[in-house]
């Protein structure tokens, strides 16, 4: 019995708290992780680390074309790729 007092003494300290700092309180949902949620997410992030990864890819090609270019302005030999 005195577990569940000091249990509930101590959820309405920390709701005094949150209301003092204007925060709100979590609600029994917010205290969960939806799954579904963050594979959806992980789906996202790994898409996103392939896009990346193809337009560094481009870059990489677009630089290399932009330096040919100017050694081939200054006369030097350029990089046959």
């Amino acid at each position: 019995m005195a577990t569940s007092y000091a249990d509930s003494a101590q959820a309405r300290a920390w709701d005094r708290h949150f209301d003092e700092m204007g925060r709100p309180r979590p609600t029994h949902k917010d205290l969960f992780h939806d799954y579904d949620s963050l594979q959806a997410q992980a789906e996202l992030m790994a898409e996103h680390r392939a896009l990346e990864a193809e337009r560094k890819k481009l870059m990489a090609i677009r630089i290399s074309a932009a330096v040919d270019q100017i050694a081939e302005f200054w006369g030097l030999e350029a990089k046959k790729s």
